[in-house]
């Protein structure tokens, strides 16, 4: 996913925290947990009902420049847990803090990843309504390793 906020190389690039506005950090509350998913491992759950539209959670991501990967003969963690942040050298991937990495894949999904609303974050939004309790998925929208399992 590509970020604008990440700049190019030619832009000065922002050194240090930023501080969220205040309209930013007053109108934002994580609305997530995490629980064992049959079948699937660890998910994330909603804890309250959502209406469509709504950010669940919002979290940092840590950049990772694409050439500090080693190269696997077959699959390995990094491959399963990082994303494709954007074009930029140096900034290629990410990897997410918060609950980002443990989101099951749906093809149907119920959230969607955005760019979050300061520089290195990421913003789970629902795209339809959802009940508290709910397991909440998104569409990993790359060939799959592993058996998809049917949302229930």
């Amino acid at each position: 996913m590509a970020n604008p906020r990440v700049g190019s190389a030619d832009e000065k690039q922002e050194v240090g925290p930023t501080v969220p506005s205040r309209s930013a950090v007053d109108d934002y509350r994580s609305r997530v947990t995490f629980r064992a998913v049959p079948g699937k491992g660890r998910g994330v759950v909603v804890a309250e009902d959502c209406d469509a539209g709504v950010e669940v959670e919002r979290a940092p991501v840590i950049l990772i420049p694409g050439n500090e990967l080693p190269e696997f003969e077959h699959l390995s963690v990094f491959d399963q847990y990082l994303l494709y942040w954007s074009d930029e050298r140096g900034a290629e991937l990410a990897m997410g803090c918060g609950l980002l990495m443990i989101y099951n894949h749906s093809s149907n999904p119920n959230v969607e990843l955005q760019d979050g609303p300061d520089p290195l974050t990421m913003s789970v939004v629902t795209t339809r309504p959802v009940k508290a309790g709910e397991e909440l998925m998104y569409d990993y929208d790359v060939e799959l390793w592993f058996d998809d399992v049917a949302h229930s």
